[in-house]
């Protein structure tokens, strides 16, 4: 029996969690409903949760709060969080939501068909991660059998050393034209051949079309060398390919020995694992793109139909103040006036953070120019930089760069206590480099390794999604200097 994702909403109000059932009551979920923080962390404690929908006020144990304790139990296993509020956050919440675990904000009143969109993507990224989960954990009884009976083969090898005829691995005795001269039992298993029919063959007559070629250099250097080690694919007498680990040694002038292990098991169990890491790869690709649609969809909504209901309130309120004479109610006018534009610029602020248009329109270079003026203004620290004045990067490689850039700054200004830093974007023929140098207290070993370290993390897998590298470097109490190197391929993956 299948067993529905857990997913989890906590509110202090049973209005709203009416609410929220109503919206989720068709969702194919385990509904788990929570009145206050404690509340939630004793019913959920064990429990694998696909997402949490939580209220950011409430009293006791905010969201915040909530999100930091229920995640701080789960350091391999973090739980998605959308948070609940009913006023505007300003930036600082929202970074600090992020780190805490959110991945997202909803407003009150809820839009139902924005909330269930979000849910199902977490609802499909849950159900992924769980299939993943099972592949990896039958891979591992696959590599547990694997190391099981290498462990038996090693002990048998040991004990009859001695005796060649009864040994687990094929033993080949040929001449320097490849022709075989003596092979043991274990050496007719593995080929499928009779020991007669071995010995009217050569290295030739077991090699695919497909490597064949490499058999003979295999041969030329134990010719040339005395001794030589590859894995090889060579032909059964059924017909299939399987995989030989192969070391020959040159006993005299006209005999070789070789040792060969059947290792196609093995040659197949690492494809699995190459496999199921790739899924991962590919699903926090998946996931960052998913980031990045929200944050435009959001970006989107908040210009349309938060920022333009504003500016005609904006516009209906001058025109109310045309016509009244009273000075005192003019003066309330003007500051309700005042508020609504330090409200449309907000959304501006805030719209700008979450997708800066000037990324598409005028590139990266010009992206970094604006938004490092806006980070050294607010948080005083000077901000130097060197740039190629004509760079011409893709969209992919110019957002994974300001991204980077962006939370490499917020770490600056949060934990360095710098008040410089350097910012070098350059390009070569086949890479982008980007590297960001502060003046602040450094990074110790203990910090970049930490499992909280989520902005690391989430900028090393940035890189790696294009085929990057991502290095951090600190020396004592001397700043910090992040390198970011990507690659200008027609094909990144």
């Amino acid at each position: 029996m299948i067993q529905l994702p857990n997913l989890l909403i906590v509110d202090d109000s049973k209005l709203n969690l009416t609410i929220l059932e109503t919206i989720i009551k068709n969702l194919k979920v385990n509904l788990i409903q929570a009145l206050s923080g404690s509340e939630a962390l004793e019913i959920t404690r064990g429990m694998d949760l696909a997402l949490a929908i939580v209220d950011v006020q409430m009293p006791g144990m905010n969201g915040y709060e909530l999100a930091l304790k229920m995640n701080e139990e789960r350091l391999g296993d973090k739980v998605p969080i959308i948070f609940l509020t009913a006023n505007f956050v300003d930036k600082l919440q929202v970074f600090e939501g992020y780190n805490y675990g959110a991945v997202d904000y909803i407003f009150k009143p809820i839009e139902s068909h924005i909330l269930i969109c979000k849910i199902n993507i977490f609802l499909d990224l849950f159900n992924q991660k769980q299939a993943i989960i099972q592949n990896t954990v039958q891979l591992k009884e696959s590599a547990d059998e694997l190391n099981r009976l290498n462990a038996a083969l090693k002990k048998s090898e040991s004990k009859y050393r001695s005796y060649i005829d009864n040994a687990p691995d094929g033993v080949f005795v040929s001449d320097e034209n490849g022709k075989y001269l003596e092979v043991n039992e274990a050496a007719c298993r593995i080929t499928g051949y009779s020991k007669d029919e071995i010995l009217n063959m050569s290295i030739s007559d077991i090699s695919p079309e497909e490597t064949s070629k490499e058999s003979i250099e295999l041969l030329k250097t134990l010719l040339k060398d005395g001794a030589s080690k590859a894995d090889v694919l060579y032909k059964h007498k059924n017909g299939s390919n399987i995989w030989w680990s192969i070391e020959s040694v040159k006993l005299t002038k006209t005999r070789y020995l070789g040792f060969v292990k059947d290792i196609t098991e093995r040659k197949k169990t690492d494809e699995k694992l190459k496999s199921a890491l790739e899924q991962l790869h590919q699903l926090s690709k998946y996931t960052e793109q998913v980031r990045e649609n929200e944050r435009i969809a959001i970006s989107r909504e908040l210009h349309d139909d938060l920022g333009q209901a504003l500016t005609a309130v904006k516009i209906d309120i001058g025109i109310i103040k045309q016509v009244i004479s009273d000075k005192e109610i003019v003066s309330k006018m003007n500051n309700i006036f005042n508020l609504v534009g330090e409200a449309i610029k907000t959304v501006q602020r805030i719209t700008s953070q979450l997708r800066p248009p000037v990324i598409d329109d005028l590139g990266i270079v010009a992206t970094i120019d604006w938004y490092t003026k806006e980070f050294s203004h607010r948080n005083n620290i000077k901000v130097f930089l060197e740039m190629d004045s004509e760079l011409n990067i893709p969209p992919d490689v110019s957002l994974i760069i300001f991204r980077i850039m962006q939370e490499s700054l917020t770490n600056i200004s949060r934990h360095s206590k710098a008040n410089r830093v350097d910012i070098v974007l350059k390009k070569t023929i086949n890479a982008v480099n980007l590297k960001i140098t502060d003046n602040g207290i450094g990074i110790t070993e203990k910090e970049k390794k930490s499992k909280k370290s989520f902005g690391l993390m989430g900028m090393m897998e940035r890189a790696t999604s294009l085929g990057g590298t991502f290095d951090i470097y600190s020396e004592d109490k001397k700043g910090t200097e992040i390198k970011l190197v990507l690659p200008l391929v027609a094909d990144i993956e």
